[in-house]
């Protein structure tokens, strides 16, 4: 960015550069002196404690996207400043050639308050080649854009100097122009992340107070702010800025600073590293599972807080029912279980469930043949290579080299897809050149597979599976739980009283883990269930209700243990996703045809697999020899045998129940294959939060603190009044701790989303988060693309005819060339069509600069000659409709009753000279899911490209009425049509929206290629999984054996989670308000109000896991998820 564009960009917010020089203020100042309305008066300097307690409780709703304005605690406003004007001329006078505009920065000690602003900038405008001047008062930072040909950063220090404000340069923008220009060339901005620890920082206050010193300083991206580590992330320009000098204006401003990571350092030693290993380190995702620390959506910034700031860490996603942790990160810098060590240190107790850099890689398939050419009076000789090996995919030639002078050709390719010889062979047939194989890469290739560990890795699983599912009531619990019993017994009175005593040995049993973990979260300076439990147990001890403490320790002790319970459905259904993923592969060796046992993601691009009776589909493939069934329902949730035979495409994560082994040719690795996609993106719906959760969340942040003080109020002030009053209300004060707990609330979103995302998957559909599930249950209009969606997409050639009869074959094979390349569903149907004829494309046939011309067609120059294949408005745009014979035009306009997509071709110079007709049957489901739609009260309308006619008798068929039928649509139209539905206001406040607004929501469907506008363009975008390789990428929900059925499944699903959502948070509050209103009147004690949290929160999570399908039992006996 340059600097003229630095100057336009900034100019938003409190002191910026704006068109006029009026004095601009934050509303809370005086526009005419900057008295602040907020300031406490005789306040002197900035004060932490100034801010009232309402001030803090909001801040606690602060967003990254709130700028609040800070009051100077002098009484004036920090802002005050008389903004300078960049005027159209001062703009481009710094575009021009000469005119170099740069921002230099100075330190001024002469700056005391500010009052001085306008005196400052006064005297800085009146110079001449100024372009803008900003003040940070309390930094003592003039910040000024000049032009170095008429003034530099020494002129302007010494003009301040004159001026009584003594300055120093801090930063000459001159001098770092000129190292720029004495390298002629400009030096990339390279950002790094640096983190400190402040210590400081004292709440969540303070977080906007940080953020407003360090957003005045020059080089700074981006700032991240952690109150509870009193961690400060800043990714900034370390040639501008340093990590030391951002330490040091932190320590300035009354906030000690140490820097714990400095950017720049580690880049460097990731730099050392990539040298040294000749790569960029071996990077991937493990998975952890943290067993204790993490009890709510809160502690999802500690723990992103902890391990973000760590060298050769890239992400951090974190599901919090769950309680897995997805980590990103490069083995060379940082190792799993130096990650699963950190966490723990932080309070986490973590265990590794999987470490990627375990992971087999795939074995490197592409060798480097060279091949010499033979002597040519060809000129075209480069370009004619170039172009021939430019048609072949990137998963067969990679790259090739083409030395003109040596005559000799370098080629890196997949000598499984193509060798070397059939590479020579085809170069021949294509060209003409005469090549000779000088070293054929396959010959010493050493094909060396890594032995197959399945059997161990299988027992390891298994083992972590046991134990997973032993999980059970801790011994010290149980004990805790039989003396507590035992201390309520002394509520019979008499001699019984001294069993409450047995109540202490419970505490004692119980107290310890509760206990260690409120003092590291309390450390962290959080309130969390366990501050909050620690705090009502203590409370209780003191007031001599040892039986109370004790119901407190167990009950809450139990929660932890039937929480898990609960959630262990969820938790089997995501387990049963991620291990779709097949183990091992029997690999037909390269070279010998050996049968080798070997792990699946080892398997390279290419190979050759055997897939016996009853084994996993290892890798994406097509089948070369064999016919059998296969199960599908691991991706499409069907239980149905698929019939696989020669050229079918099969993918990994399935089963061969046939009775006959198939061998595959691999198309894809293992990573990489449908089921791992799935697998990949289901991990990443999970920790995706909604605005929904988010808003539940920042509730409970207010929440919790009001009810808190609260209860210390009623805890302390209540003894004014006597020791009997005292103890009374303390008691109810404690009981008010406990219920300031806000576990059911804060669980009741995200088990409905874990519950409600498992359960799609498990059906077939991806849906990308929680967000998208709600989405889906508020949708009202459903717009559907036609082929591929609503028809089958598997067109037939049935009519096809030519001007010229005894042109014929060689107008078949232009019509070949030009669809052989086209992506569109029917261009295979029209190749398919003229090779049944027996015309093939000769090699002689050459074709350049192949178009896609969205809604209209194709274009390529073939044989010099620019040929086009579409439909009527693409000739009709090129004028060269006039050019249809009237006995073809006539013969064309009875096929449009068929239903069929018409197409033409024209040869330059010849004009139009085939007319065609290919048809596409609608897909059998697809009436009954429209009619089902329709009844849900949802409009639906289906969009086409095609003529009028054509797409009437399509919507005949389905049942569609003529108006919700808009044909002969372009792309954009398409795009339009969908942004028009979307007249709908967003709706501020998501959480309420799930109560109040009735559906309004835009859902497209398509294919998720042709269609991608408008299914981004769409509330909710729904791809036909079958349709496109990019599908599960890009949309946001993927049904992924294209059934429409599913789109029924997902909207209902939808509806099914905000009405779960609905009665989980309805139910959580009015909990709070019967057990809050009986403990204020003293009706109910301490472990009734234990007993109503533990309990709500149990049945909001049994409430949530309703979601899920239920168990049955497959053929086999064994037990299943049975998709609903």
């Amino acid at each position: 960015m340059s600097e003229t564009e630095n100057l336009v960009e900034s100019s938003k917010g409190y002191g910026s550069t704006q068109s006029s020089t009026a004095i601009t203020t934050p509303p809370c100042c005086s526009p005419k002196d900057g008295t602040c309305s907020n300031a406490s008066p005789g306040s002197k300097k900035r004060s932490r404690n100034a801010a009232g307690i309402l001030e803090w409780l909001g801040n606690l709703f602060e967003t990254e996207n709130d700028r609040v304005a800070a009051c100077c605690a002098t009484g004036s406003c920090i802002y005050l400043k008389k903004e300078t004007t960049t005027t159209a001329s001062s703009i481009t006078a710094a575009t021009v050639p000469k005119t170099i505009v740069v921002r230099s920065t100075f330190h001024c000690k002469g700056i005391c308050c500010s009052s001085e602003v306008p005196e400052v900038t006064d005297i800085l405008e009146a110079l001449d080649g100024i372009s803008s001047v900003r003040i940070n008062v309390p930094l003592k930072q003039i910040l000024v854009d000049h032009d170095v040909a008429k003034i530099t950063a020494k002129d302007i220090a010494k003009e301040l100097d004159d001026e009584l404000f003594p300055s120093t340069v801090q930063r000459d923008g001159g001098a770092d122009a000129a190292a720029a220009a004495a390298t002629a060339k400009p030096k990339a901005t390279q950002i790094v992340r640096s983190s400190f620890r402040s210590g400081g920082i004292c709440c969540a206050s303070e977080a906007r107070i940080i953020r407003e010193i360090l957003q005045k300083l020059d080089g700074i991206a981006k700032i991240a702010v952690n109150p509870s580590l009193k961690q400060v992330l800043v990714d900034h320009d370390p040639i501008v800025l340093g990590a030391s000098v951002i330490a040091q204006t932190l320590t300035d401003e009354d906030f000690p600073t140490v820097i714990t990571e400095d950017g720049s350092a580690a880049r460097e030693r990731q730099h050392r590293t990539t040298q040294t290993s000749g790569g960029s380190g071996s990077k991937g995702r493990s998975k952890f599972q943290i067993l204790s620390g993490i009890c709510c959506a809160s502690e999802i910034p500690v723990v992103k807080g902890i391990l973000e700031p760590k060298d050769g860490i890239d992400g951090v996603m974190v599901h919090m029912s769950t309680k897995i942790a997805y980590v990103d990160h490069d083995t060379d810098i940082i190792s799993a279980e130096t990650i699963a060590n950190t966490l723990t240190d932080g309070g986490f107790e973590t265990k590794i469930q999987h470490d990627f850099s375990k992971d087999k890689q795939a074995v490197s398939s592409f060798v480097l043949s060279k091949f010499s050419i033979a002597p040519t009076d060809s000129k075209t000789m480069v370009s004619d290579l170039k172009a021939h090996l430019g048609t072949y995919e990137k998963n067969i030639v990679e790259s090739y080299q083409v030395v003109k002078k040596s005559m000799v050709v370098d080629i890196l390719h997949n000598p499984l897809l193509a060798s070397a010889e059939s590479l020579r062979l085809s170069i021949l047939e294509g060209t003409q050149l005469q090549i000779t194989v000088e070293e054929d890469g396959n010959d010493g290739k050493l094909w060396e597979f890594a032995a197959s560990n399945a059997l161990e890795s299988k027992d390891e699983d298994e083992a972590v599976e046991d134990e997973d599912s032993g999980v059970g009531l801790r011994p010290a619990s149980a004990i805790c739980g039989v003396l507590w019993i035992v201390s309520m017994l002394s509520n019979l009175g008499g001699n019984w009283k001294i069993l409450s005593y047995w109540g202490l040995l419970s505490v004692g049993f119980g107290m310890p883990p509760i206990a260690k973990k409120a003092y590291k979260t309390a450390r962290r300076g959080n309130i969390d269930t366990n501050v909050l439990m620690s705090l009502a147990i203590l409370g209780a001890v003191f007031l001599g209700q040892y039986d109370e403490a004790a119901a407190v320790t167990f009950l809450f002790s139990l929660s932890e243990w039937l929480e898990d319970k609960a959630t262990r459905r969820a938790n089997v259904a995501l387990k049963a996703i991620v291990h779709l993923k097949p183990e091992t592969a029997n690999l037909i060796h390269p070279k010998t045809h050996d049968l080798i046992l070997v792990p699946a993601t080892v398997v390279p691009v290419g190979a050759l697999v055997a897939v016996k009776t009853g084994d996993k589909i290892p890798c994406d493939g097509v089948v070369v020899e064999g016919t059998s069934t296969v199960d599908e329902s691991s991706l499409t949730g069907e239980s149905r045998p698929v019939l696989k035979t020669l050229k079918n495409e099969v993918s990994g994560g399935t089963l061969n129940n046939g009775n006959t082994q198939l061998v595959l040719k691999t198309t894809r690795t293992s990573d990489d294959s449908a089921v791992s996609r799935l697998i990949r993106l289901v991990e990443e719906a999970q920790a995706n939060r909604s605005e929904t959760e988010k808003i539940v969340d920042s509730f409970a942040k207010v929440y919790t603190p009001v009810v808190v003080f609260s209860a210390l109020a009623m805890c302390t002030l209540s003894w004014l009044w006597g020791s009997a009053v005292g103890r009374e209300w303390t008691a109810r004060g404690l009981s008010l701790v406990v219920i300031a707990c806000p576990c059911a609330l804060v669980i009741s979103t995200p088990i409905s989303y874990v519950a409600g995302l498992a359960a799609t998957a498990q059906n077939g559909i991806l849906v990308k988060g929680g967000a998208y599930l709600e989405a889906l249950g508020q949708v009202k209009h459903v717009c559907f693309d036609k082929t591929g969606t609503l028809t089958a997409g598997d067109f037939r050639l049935i009519k096809l005819i030519v001007a010229q009869p005894e042109r014929r074959t060689e107008i078949l094979q232009y019509l070949a060339l030009m669809e052989a390349r086209a992506t569109h569903p029917l261009a295979q149907s029209l190749v398919d069509g003229i090779q049944a004829e027996g015309v093939s494309i000769p090699k002689t046939l050459r074709i350049q600069d192949h178009t896609f011309l969205p809604g209209e067609g194709v274009k390529a120059i073939v044989q010099d000659k620019d040929v086009f294949v579409g439909n009527e408005r693409l000739f009709r745009r090129l004028d060269q409709w006039k050019t249809l014979p009237t006995d073809l035009k006539d013969q064309v306009a009875s096929w449009e009753a068929m239903g069929g997509t018409i197409g033409f071709l024209s040869i330059q110079g010849e004009g139009i000279v085939c007319a065609y007709c290919v048809a596409d049957a609608p897909r059998p489901e697809t009436k009954g899911t429209l009619n089902h739609l329709k009844e849900m009260g949802l409009t639906v309308t289906m969009l086409t490209g095609d003529k009028r006619d054509t797409a009437l008798a399509i919507g005949k068929t389905i049942g569609l009425e003529d108006s919700s039928i808009r044909s002969e649509l372009l792309p954009e139209e398409k795009l339009a049509f969908v942004q028009d539905l979307k007249s709908h206001e967003a709706v501020s406040n998501p959480l309420l929206a799930l109560f109040v607004s009735e559906p309004r929501l835009v859902l497209m469907c398509g294919d998720g290629v042709n269609d991608a506008p408008s299914l981004a363009a769409s509330d909710i975008g729904v791809a036909m999984g079958a349709g496109a390789a990019l599908a599960m990428e890009t949309a946001d929900v993927t049904l992924m054996d294209s059934h429409l059925t599913k789109l029924l499944y997902s909207i209902n699903m939808g509806r099914k989670v905000i009405q779960t959502i609905r009665q989980n948070v309805v139910f959580s509050i009015l909990v709070k308000i019967i057990v809050l209103g009986l403990t204020l009147t003293g009706r109910v004690g301490l472990w009734t109000a234990i007993g109503s949290d533990v309990g709500s929160m149990i049945l909001v999570t049994l409430n949530g896991m309703s979601l899920l399908p239920g168990k049955t039992k497959n053929e086999s006996g064994e037990t299943g998820l049975d998709a609903v």
